[in-house]
C-alpha cells in the first residue's frame, strides 16, 4: 500500500492540468471568432481575410468578403478544430502554427447533410 502514496499526489495535478486545457482553447477559439466577426462587420476585408486559412481564402475575393456575422453564442472545440456559434451564423475554425484560424463562415446546417459555407467548409 505504501507504494501507491504517490498516486493521489500526482493524479491531482494531472488532473487539474488535463482540465485546463479546453477552457485555453475555448477562450483562444472565441477570440478569434470575435476578431474575425468584428473586423467582417467594420469592412475591414485585411485583417478578416488574415484570419482566413489559406484554403478558405482561396474561396473568397477578400475585397468583397461579406457573411453573416453576430455576437459569439457558443464555442465547442474537438483538438484542432472547432465550431463557434453566432447570432448570425455557424463558423468552423482550425488551429495552425499560427494560431486557431477561420477554415469556414457564412455556414448553415443542412439537417444530415454536411454544413453549406459561403466562405470554406467544416
Amino acid at each position: 500500500m505504501i507504494r501507491f502514496r504517490w498516486l493521489p499526489a500526482v493524479a491531482l495535478p494531472v488532473a487539474l492540468v488535463a482540465g485546463g486545457c479546453g477552457t485555453g482553447s475555448d477562450d483562444l477559439v472565441r477570440r478569434t471568432a470575435e476578431e474575425f466577426t468584428a473586423a467582417v462587420s467594420a469592412g475591414d476585408t485585411d485583417r478578416a481575410c488574415g484570419l482566413l486559412t489559406e484554403r478558405a481564402r482561396e474561396d473568397v475575393e477578400c475585397s468583397s468578403l461579406d457573411v453573416p456575422t453576430g455576437a459569439v453564442r457558443t464555442v465547442e472545440v474537438w483538438g484542432d478544430a472547432a465550431q463557434v456559434r453566432t447570432s448570425g451564423g455557424v463558423l468552423f475554425l482550425r488551429e495552425l502554427a499560427s494560431g486557431w484560424r477561420v477554415s469556414g463562415a457564412g455556414c448553415e446546417s443542412r439537417g444530415e447533410r454536411p454544413y453549406h459555407c459561403e466562405v470554406g467548409g467544416p
